[in-house]
């Protein structure tokens, strides 16, 4: 059994356009895993990449472009959950068309079953998709394919696991070039391009699935190839902000001081943004001050909750005095901090758990606070504990945007947990001092802030999302029913 009965000529690779409601869906970041299976497979097929999500494409708009190319194999890349429904809505056009149709990325690795009920999907890549997907456009027979799951004479079959890459130095540079080039990547207008320099995290959070799809493995690129890529960015597009997309980028600090070496030996010139744990910026305080010298100007982090015991249940392996020392160093070397904060981290949460958490954020003066309500997604333990607990209130993808609740706690209905998530971000955002923020930023990005061509985008776009916080609190405090849909649409 085979993908196609003939050659494969052509291969369509789909970014799907999922809609969260939330301030995320007005920033873009280029597809790095797509254009990363394009270069493996460039040798052996013509590729076309379609972003639907940075150019806003409807399902009809992306299946016009889809059968004007006519490719022989459509692989649909699904990182999120709220993104499936859109990817399969793909794939049954894709299907009807007459091309094959192959799924990937984190949430059909965690449910292949729940993916290929429909008859419209032919293949699931589970895991790393690189060679996987290679083999299939090669039109390998399915039994000989480590790492995927499809049907067979009605019967869902999983083959084994494919091995991780050993060696992601192996990787090929992403091809960039299959870019749109009208699409327009980026961060609160910022241009913004990404690079990924690990895999995995050494750590096994609750709530996260990321530790299982890399199977509790944390993988390096040597920090010469890491300059290399920069090196690629840099003279194409000069000074600009790059996303380092690792979930744990400061997993290995040798690594990164090397890296920030040879940033600053080179003379390279990048405004860098990464995600960091918290415990590990206050045990390396002098390299957190050499990534301030080689450009990061903003960390990414996973702060969970100000709650010990929180953190405890959720397996974060932090404590709170090193997320207090942490935030002093980051911001003593200028370096603005998006931290990550859970509604519902615990199941024994109170509603003066959040109003804690509230004024903690407020004294510790964290610059760009990002509330989530706690979701249990597939794969994860904490999914396995609401459902064990008759907790799980609904099933629905779609609802998975982090700021819907679809669950409720032991004491925390979905109602209360929704408007909790609402009244942290207004004290998060009103009711405060933007001065110390407003200097850090001009202080780590200088005037090239002040004189970016669309930082009237920037500054329209950040008073949108005020506006919007202001007229959901003030529906709150009148009483007035404030629907799941409406309080998404302020979340960063």
């Amino acid at each position: 059994m085979k993908l196609l009965e003939k050659e494969v000529k052509k291969v369509l690779l789909v970014y799907p356009n999922f809609v969260t409601k939330t301030i995320t869906d007005n920033i873009t970041i280029p597809p790095l895993g797509l254009e990363t299976i394009a270069a493996c497979i460039l040798d052996h097929v013509n590729v076309k990449i379609i972003d639907a999500k940075v150019r806003n494409l409807k399902v009809e708009d992306l299946v016009k472009e889809m059968n004007e190319y006519r490719p022989d194999v459509v692989g649909i890349s699904c990182c999120f959950t709220i993104g499936i429904n859109f990817s399969l809505k793909i794939a049954r056009e894709a299907k009807r068309n007459g091309y094959a149709t192959v799924l990937g990325g984190w949430h059909p690795n965690f449910v292949p079953s729940d993916v290929l009920k429909y008859s419209f999907v032919d293949v699931v890549v589970r895991g790393e998709g690189e060679i996987t997907f290679k083999e299939l456009i090669q039109n390998k027979d399915f039994e000989e394919i480590d790492g995927i799951s499809y049907k067979k004479e009605g019967k869902i079959i999983n083959n084994p696991d494919r091995p991780l890459i050993k060696d992601i130095n192996k990787l090929p540079i992403p091809a960039r070039h299959l870019r749109d080039k009208k699409s327009y990547y980026q961060i609160f207008q910022l241009p913004v391009d990404v690079l990924e320099t690990s895999r995995g995290c050494p750590y096994k959070c609750t709530f996260c699935n990321i530790h299982l799809f890399f199977r509790g493995t944390y993988r390096m690129k040597t920090p010469e190839r890491v300059l290399k890529e920069l090196k690629i960015i840099y003279e194409e597009k000069g000074h600009t902000d790059v996303l380092i997309v690792d979930d744990n980028f400061t997993a290995n600090m040798k690594r990164v001081e090397k890296i920030c070496d040879l940033i600053i030996e080179e003379g390279i010139k990048l405004d860098l943004m990464c995600q960091s744990r918290m415990d590990v910026i206050n045990r390396n305080p002098r390299i957190i001050k050499k990534m301030a010298r080689a450009g990061f100007w903003s960390f990414f982090c996973g702060i969970e909750s100000f709650n010990q015991k929180s953190l405890n249940n959720i397996d974060k392996r932090v404590n709170f005095k090193d997320i207090i020392k942490s935030i002093q160093i980051l911001h003593e070397n200028n370096i603005l901090i998006v931290g990550s904060l859970l509604i519902g981290a615990d199941l024994d949460e109170i509603e003066e758990d959040t109003e804690v958490m509230i004024k903690i954020v407020k004294k510790l003066d964290i610059d760009f606070p990002i509330y989530s309500v706690m979701t249990p997604l597939p794969g994860t333990k904490f999914r396995d504990l609401i459902i064990q607990k008759g907790y799980l209130l609904s099933e629905d993808w779609s609802q998975y945007n982090f700021t819907t609740a679809v669950n409720r706690l032991n004491y925390l209905s979905k109602e209360k947990l929704e408007e909790l998530l609402l009244k942290a971000y207004y004290n998060a955002y009103f009711n405060r001092s933007w001065k110390d923020t407003i200097l850090r930023l001009l202080r780590s990005k200088g005037l090239r802030l002040i004189f970016q061509k669309n930082i009237f985008k920037v500054l329209r776009e950040s008073l949108n999302f005020l506006d919007n916080v202001r007229k959901i609190k003030l529906r709150l405090d009148n009483k007035t029913s404030t629907t799941s849909e409406e309080i998404t649409t302020f979340q960063i």
